[in-house]
């Protein structure tokens, strides 16, 4: 994957922006890994990690591990700091309300005979305006719905503890994410051509000495007329901003789970896993019209106080497992703890969805999800084939909707030279609902590296590159 300068730019601010867990969803762990691996991580099914231990196949690590993943994701909009930066241009700025507007401190003037001289009826020049304002609406929309970016960092560290505590197995687990994410608020333009032709028929009766005139073409466009040399400025009176976010999530969690009984079709385990918070989360708004210089604003946030808060939450997992197959299931988060980012300063701002916007984006819950698991393996585990579905969707720390479907498949050796391989494929079936398809291999047993890549695709500088785009590597051992 080949970055254009700009994007690469952008990527390295807004990843500057994580130094310091929850769920990394740019795309989903459960194609990393193999089957028996992911059972022994911070985030996998509590139930599964007893399974894991009882069944100590030679190829399974059944210590630790150490895995740090870094994950990439934007829209399909190029070059997005330079379209924000060609907004600012018209865009009127935000003032205390004590300091008037002066429009002849705006910036150079457009010569009105030369904007016009193709369209002499006065009529004409509504066509002007209107393209004008279309264009900067497009922009807009397309901004809202394409141009954001997003970064994920994620570190986890588990180890089990105690394989017979009170008849089950113990497992610690530590983790952090890092999240950023840079996304734009914005205020619809609602032109209306009837009441901009009706202000621009004022423009004849201005005298040269009258001075500068604003003329209201409706949908907070502005247009400024200097009747001394006929020039003018369109400026457009909107609350729409440039929102960058990012939040640091540590947590701690402690897994016990064990079998409880066994049946015809296969021994029953049961998991639960209480889990500590601790959450950081910052961000910054700067209305468009304000904006210099879009990047610089990564700086800011980068040295930004975090807001922290603690708390608890709580994940239960039930599986049933026999000697070529798993069935389970995984509630999580059950008791939806909730987390708030520092408040925006609203006194700029009057647009009513911009407000509303600001408010549904100032705290973050976790929500509680159910998430589904079948697999099917030999009975030595080399081979697996495994399918995890959530039942429902949920929001992450950005508020991006996930729901993820995931496949996988994988075979796994207990050879010092021969690596373990595995494939895997995911789907956000809501929010971006983007694909990816993930490929792994364990070399020398202890070294994991897992790849996953999106299959949509976006055209930057006329070549078309991935959406997304994650790298895992970890560690494994046994003690």
């Amino acid at each position: 994957m080949r970055f254009t300068s700009s994007t690469l730019t952008f990527y390295l601010a807004i990843t500057s922006t994580l130094s310091s867990n929850a769920y990394a969803d740019i795309q989903s762990k459960q194609t990393k890994l193999n089957f028996s691996q992911r059972a022994l991580t911070s985030d996998a099914n509590p139930a599964n990690t007893a399974i894991v231990v009882d069944q100590d196949h030679s190829h399974v690590m059944t210590g630790g591990m150490i895995n740090t993943t870094v994950s990439l994701e934007y829209g399909e909009l190029d070059e997005i700091f330079e379209a924000y930066n060609k907004l600012s241009g018209n865009f009127e700025p935000s003032v205390p309300p004590d300091t008037p507007t002066n429009p002849i401190e705006k910036p150079p003037l457009v010569d009105w005979d030369k904007v016009f001289e193709r369209f002499p009826a006065l009529e004409d020049r509504i066509d002007i305006v209107k393209d004008k304002v279309v264009s900067m609406a497009s922009l807009l929309a397309l901004i809202a719905t394409e141009g954001y970016g997003k970064a994920e960092v994620y570190v986890e560290a588990p180890f089990i503890i105690n394989t017979d505590f009170h008849g089950g197995t113990l497992l610690f687990g530590a983790s952090y994410t890092g999240y950023a994410k840079a996304l734009g608020i914005l205020e619809q333009v609602e032109f209306n051509a009837e009441q901009a032709a009706s202000e621009l028929r004022r423009i004849p009766d201005f005298d040269p000495d009258d001075g500068i005139q604003e003329l209201d073409l409706s949908g907070g466009v502005k247009l400024y007329y200097n009747p001394e040399n006929q020039a003018i400025k369109v400026v457009v009176s909107n609350d729409s901003l440039l929102l960058v976010k990012s939040a640091r999530i540590s947590k701690i969690n402690l897994s016990y789970s064990r079998k409880e009984f066994s049946t015809d079709y296969g021994d029953f385990y049961w998991g639960v896993k209480p889990t500590f918070y601790n959450v950081g989360m910052t961000n910054l708004g700067v209305r468009i019209g304000d904006l210099e210089d879009a990047e610089s604003i990564f700086k800011d946030i980068r040295n930004g106080d975090y807001s922290y808060e603690n708390g608890l939450d709580l994940d239960f997992g039930v599986s049933l497992v026999a000697d070529n197959y798993l069935i389970a299931g995984h509630f999580k988060n059950v008791f939806e703890s909730s987390y708030d980012f520092p408040e925006i300063d609203r006194r700029r701002f009057n647009s009513p969805y911009v407000l509303g916007q600001l408010d549904r984006n100032e705290e973050f819950t976790l929500e509680r999800q159910l998430t589904l698991q079948a697999a099917i393996f030999t009975e030595d585990h080399k081979w697996s084939f495994s399918a995890e579905l959530d039942a429902n969707s949920t929001y992450d720390p950005m508020l991006d909707k996930y729901q993820w479907l995931n496949v996988s498949a994988g075979y796994a050796t207990d050879s010092w030279w021969l690596p373990s391989a595995r494939i895997g494929f995911s789907r956000n079936l809501v929010g971006s609902e983007l694909s990816y398809v993930n490929a792994g291999l364990t070399f020398m047993r202890y070294v994991n590296l897992d790849i996953a890549s999106t299959l949509d695709t976006v055209e930057l500088d006329d070549d078309d590159y991935v959406r997304g785009l994650s790298i895992s590597l970890g560690v494994q051992f046994d003690y």
